[in-house]
């Protein structure tokens, strides 16, 4: 009876695994064991999906395997576990349909360096620019990549234009954001919600405010990445600014 036991209670554990995701809130080292002796097999960047190959942690480090099948050690504090499939369980303030699918656009930023996103830049800018910031020069979303983000919110062909809305940054560009699809989502241009707008002028306003601050060196873009990823429209109203025009 014991040993039925026993059994049971590891075949529950492995499905529970086997069922569980994690997604990279902040940039961690993948590492050979469950410490920080060996040298990191790979960095991961914020919004990264991982498969959790156990369902508790050792020694603060999650077992987890990669998108490509590299199996590693992430630090536990660095990474959001998720039950059943990658879908975001934390409430939000508002109502689901102000916030992307966070199973397609769980957000993701290719750099929270203040230094990266504060410098001038003359590589890449456009309408043949001799400098340009950050966003000028980094910006890159091709036509397919629109399309395909139209697709994936099952956006009608009438509504793909800038009126109605837009494909946008879920973390903003200029703040770091990347141009990968998993930081692109569809934002309508109206969104109303308790008798106000939370539509993509709206996060255009939380976009250019945050930007502000990360260059005026009051805000840190970490914090500014986490508490957009977490719930843009409470970082909105916590700041104020839905009483600003």
């Amino acid at each position: 009876m014991k040993r039925l036991i026993v059994l049971l209670v590891f075949l529950l554990l492995d499905s529970l695994a086997a069922a569980q995701t994690a997604v990279v809130t902040r940039n961690v080292n993948l590492r050979p064991d469950a410490s920080t002796n060996g040298a990191p097999l790979a960095k991961l960047n914020p919004g990264t999906q991982l498969d959790l190959l156990e369902p508790t942690e050792t020694n603060g480090f999650f077992h987890v395997n990669t998108a490509d099948g590299t199996m590693g050690w992430a630090w536990g504090k660095n990474v959001h576990v998720q039950a059943n499939g990658p879908v975001v369980t934390e409430e939000h303030v508002g109502p689901a349909n102000l916030y992307p699918n966070a199973s397609m656009t769980p957000g993701l930023a290719d750099t929270l360096s203040r230094d990266d996103l504060t410098r001038t830049y003359t590589d890449k800018c456009p309408a043949h620019k001799a400098t340009c910031t950050y966003s000028q020069d980094h910006r890159n979303v091709s036509a397919a990549v629109h399309t395909k983000v139209y697709d994936e919110y099952n956006v009608a062909q009438s509504r793909r234009n800038g009126t109605s809305g837009e494909v946008d940054h879920f973390y903003p560009l200029c703040a770091g954001g990347s141009n990968d699809i998993k930081n692109l989502w569809y934002q309508p241009a109206s969104n109303d919600w308790n008798g106000k707008h939370f539509g993509y002028h709206e996060k255009d306003k939380l976009e250019a405010y945050i930007c502000a601050q990360i260059k005026d060196g009051t805000l840190d873009p970490q914090e500014a990445y986490d508490r957009i990823t977490k719930d843009w429209v409470k970082f909105y109203l916590d700041e104020g600014l839905d009483g600003q025009n």
